[in-house]
């Protein structure tokens, strides 16, 4: 959940971006999150006509019908109008940004030229090599090392055009979360979640050059090696390993203990214990 600055009301963001409403005008929006994640006066959005029940908790929703109970800005197009209120908050009254100084452990080594924002951790016995930046909202777990001129925790690209074919930013609220025993290689990329976190779990080695998008969950074990691109949403599954120069379509699942093949290109999710590779990848074998 991300705090505004300061609350506005519906009425009035609904007056500057043109919607409807269904509910109270006066209701005051106080922060953003995802659907799954709402509580009371936050502004999420639901894609689908039919979304989940909300039980005490009265947030306002973007969505193109009208849920009894809560505030509802009623739009044909609840992504590019939240990403579009997104954009009129950022630049009106804004988010809050941490003010914590960053949290690092005693034992960690941080080189020359490293950058380290509010709002960052760093556990015990963790390497940090030369020019590395890491962002706001990154949490770095215990024996971790990052390789130098890496970025860890900025925005990922995501955009909406408008209706005049213009792109806005979806702006990106989230942050990143690395695991215990971690290595990210020289050069490597992995961009914060939206509004909740990119996820890098335990004992994941990730090689150089690599890009791991927002909102893409790494699990336990697996390696992501040299030049591979994970886009936005990905999952990839325990124990796996994403070959050079592969790359992986937006919100797909890679099973755990899988293969993705050398310059794969996967369109599909791919199942647990199996070998994919080519343009588009296909199934080699089972494992």
């Amino acid at each position: 959940m991300h705090k505004l600055n300061r609350p506005i009301s519906v009425g009035f963001l609904c007056g500057e971006l043109g919607l409807e409403y269904s509910g109270d005008e006066n209701k005051l929006i106080e922060s953003i999150a995802p659907l799954n994640g709402v509580s009371d006066s936050c502004l999420t959005f639901s894609i689908k006509d039919s979304y989940q029940s909300f039980e005490d908790i009265f947030p306002i929703v973007l969505c193109s019908t009208v849920k009894d109970g809560v505030t509802t800005i009623i739009t044909s197009g609840p992504r590019l109008d939240f990403i579009r209120a997104l954009e009129f908050i950022d630049k009106t009254v804004g988010f809050q940004k941490s003010q914590i100084p960053p949290i690092i452990h005693e034992t960690v080594t941080i080189s020359e030229g490293v950058v380290i924002e509010n709002g960052v951790t760093i556990g015990e016995g963790s390497y940090i090599e030369p020019n590395v930046t890491i962002h706001e909202n990154t949490k770095i777990g215990r024996n971790c090392l990052i390789r130098s001129n890496s970025s860890i925790g900025s925005s990922g690209f995501g955009f909406e055009r408008t209706a005049e074919g213009i792109p806005i930013k979806f702006i990106h609220l989230g942050g990143v979360s690395i695991g215990d025993n971690v290595e990210i290689g020289s050069c490597t990329c992995i961009a914060k979640g939206t509004m909740s976190d990119t996820i890098i779990e335990s004992n994941v080695k990730i090689d150089n050059l690599v890009h791991i998008a927002h909102n893409c969950k790494i699990k336990e074990g697996s390696f992501v090696i040299a030049c591979a691109e994970v886009s936005g949403g990905v999952e990839v599954g325990k124990n796996s390993w994403v070959a050079p120069n592969s790359s992986i379509n937006q919100k797909l699942v890679i099973g755990e203990n899988s293969i993705v093949g050398l310059g794969a290109v996967v369109t599909k999710n791919i199942p647990d214990n199996t070998v994919f590779a080519g343009n588009p990848a296909k199934k080699l074998r089972d494992l």
